[in-house]
């Protein structure tokens, strides 16, 4: 594990010094006189604001990760400490390495007594049913004529790469399923009929009627977020850079964003996918036309927000109320 972490490191500092220098470079070529700024002092204020919103929509993303490790505990758990537990952990995210907010929520959730296995595993879930539910909802807002995919890109289906992926997949799924298997075996002493028993006793819950219900849920709350997100870059390029984006670009952006915001967590070592997340996003959102300047400027001024969201959460938090710390 050292030395997997000795390659990743080092692995997630180079990315993100690419990523900059990315980003450097486009801003290195602004025509910066085609920039209009307005009253800085408003458009500080209305930043203030879309933190606020920001930080609400972590809440629902507290709800949504609380659902998942219900299901898979078997059982409910406090609202309360699942809000101490995601939200301290969560600004761990900017810290090196891109996983230490899920390492802080098995930390966490270990001192109020939670198994670190049914922690990692809802982490690992949350990631898989928001990639998935997403990707479902562009699928079918693209079927619905919502969303827009540029001329200039492709859809030409490359048989021979997805199942190179899934070749990949299904390999790795299994290469998982032995270490498991070997783990419980030669630390744990627990016999392979014991293993594969738990194995089997956490299979068969994806084919219960609770499942379909959780899913079901997890899909309309990405629908809802999808959804706010979309107002939420649409006004703030309108309020806070006077960046008009087109109305028939509404879903579009936001899928680009989307799309960019797991596309950067899948980058090792880099934190919060900091400079991938924004270098995809300018290439997505750039296929439909708008000027650099004011589009690169549009996504870090969402990335400071965002960031203003997760600051604002921790510090509900962690903010003292008479003589003790919320929720500790």
């Amino acid at each position: 594990m050292d030395r997997i972490k000795r390659w990743i490191r080092p692995l997630g500092h180079v990315l993100t010094v690419l990523a900059l220098i990315y980003l450097v470079n486009i801003i290195a070529q602004f025509d910066w006189n085609a920039l209009h700024f307005g009253n800085p002092l408003k458009g500080i204020g209305y930043m203030l604001l879309f933190g606020v919103w920001a930080t609400l929509l972590i809440f629902i993303g507290v709800y949504n990760w609380k659902l998942i490790f219900e299901f898979i505990k078997g059982s409910s758990v406090p609202t309360k400490e699942v809000l101490d537990v995601y939200l301290k952990s969560n600004i761990a995210k900017y810290l090196p390495g891109n996983v230490m907010h899920f390492a802080g929520r098995n930390y966490l959730g270990s001192k109020l007594g939670w198994k670190n296995s049914d922690v990692a595993f809802s982490s690992l879930l949350e990631y898989v049913f928001g990639a998935g539910t997403t990707g479902i909802i562009i699928v079918v807002f693209i079927a619905l004529g919502l969303i827009n995919i540029p001329a200039q890109v492709s859809l030409k289906i490359n048989i021979d790469k997805i199942l190179g992926y899934l070749s990949v997949g299904v390999i790795g799924g299994i290469a998982l399923i032995a270490i498991m298997y070997a783990y419980r075996y030669y630390l744990r002493k627990e016999p392979l009929r014991s293993t594969s028993g738990r194995l089997w006793n956490t299979i068969k819950q994806f084919f219960t009627a609770g499942f379909l219900v959780l899913f079901a849920k997890l899909l309309l709350i990405s629908l809802l977020c999808f959804i706010l997100n979309c107002f939420y870059y649409f006004y703030l390029c309108e309020l806070v850079l006077d960046f008009h984006i087109k109305p028939a670009d509404f879903f579009n952006a936001n899928a680009a964003l989307s799309i960019a915001n797991y596309t950067s967590i899948l980058t090792p070592g880099v934190p919060a996918g900091l400079g991938i997340k924004e270098s995809v996003s300018f290439l997505l959102i750039s296929a439909y036309g708008y000027p650099r300047e004011s589009l690169m400027i549009s996504i870090v001024v969402f990335r400071i927000t965002c960031i203003l969201g997760d600051l604002l959460s921790f510090l509900f938090v962690i903010f003292p109320r008479g003589k003790r710390i919320f929720f500790v």
